[in-house]
Order: structure tokens, then sequence, then C-alpha cells
């Protein structure tokens, strides 16, 4: 058995928290267009249901929301959790 002599180095790794800043931005963007796309299907609420039985009285509410939503909920919110910069 081989005995090493010397003392061993441990070099100690630096280990930082990858959401940084840039990270936070988008995901402040991405929960930003899900509020405006449920605001956005807001507005196809009205005072008088019996008038609108059945009938979406916004198209807003019918297109853009969902878009909104999609675009939050499946693109820039997971953009946001992995986004890593080119330096780290």
């Amino acid at each position: 058995m081989a005995r090493r002599t010397g003392t061993s180095t441990h070099s100690k790794i630096a280990w930082s928290f990858p959401f940084d800043r840039r990270n936070a931005i988008l995901l402040a963007i991405g929960i930003g267009l899900v509020v405006c796309g449920y605001a956005a299907m807001l507005t196809a609420l009205t005072d008088n249901p019996d008038a609108h039985h059945n009938v979406w009285n916004n198209p807003f509410a019918v297109t853009v929301a969902p878009i909104l939503l999609v675009i939050g909920y499946a693109i820039v919110i997971p953009l946001a959790l992995f986004y890593r910069s080119k330096s780290s």
C-alpha cells in the first residue's frame, strides 16, 4: 500500500444561483403576459348574460387572450426558467 505524502489541495467549487437579473425580468414579462391574457378574457363578461346566451360578445377575448396566455405559459416563462447566459 502506497501512502501519499504531502497535502492534498481541495479546491472549492464556486457555485452561484443561476437565476439572475435577466431571468427575473423574463419571468416578470411572462407573468405580465399571463395577467394581460386573463384580463383580456374578462372583457367578454357582460352585465346581462341572458342577452348574450351562448354567444361571445367580444372577439378580443376569443382571439388575443388565448394567444397571450400560450405565449406567456408555453414560451416566456419556460425561457425565463431555463435561460443561461453565455458566460456561465
